[in-house]
């Protein structure tokens, strides 16, 4: 018995570029919390699943990995900038 099943679709990426650009959007932004951006995503992954897939954990569990997929992406540009790759 299976509590959900997760497959890695091409909508998980479509919303990670997505978030990409909306968290360079929000970095942008003056008086915004840089502390609050990550969970402003969340927010945002979360409604737009929910919107286009409905209300059910799988989603919910999409939501989570795509804004930790974001989150991976940022620092292992961070670690490459450091080292001075890109």
């Amino acid at each position: 018995m299976t509590l959900f099943s997760f497959n890695v679709t091409i909508e998980l990426f479509y919303l990670v570029v997505i978030l990409i650009i909306l968290n360079e959007a929000f970095k942008k932004i003056v008086y915004m919390n840089n502390n609050y951006i990550l969970f402003y995503l969340l927010v945002i992954s979360l409604l737009l699943n929910f919107i286009f897939h409905g209300l059910s954990i799988g989603t919910f569990f999409e939501s989570l990995v795509s804004v930790s997929f974001l989150t991976l992406i940022y620092k292992i540009l961070d670690i490459f900038k450091k080292k001075g790759i890109y």
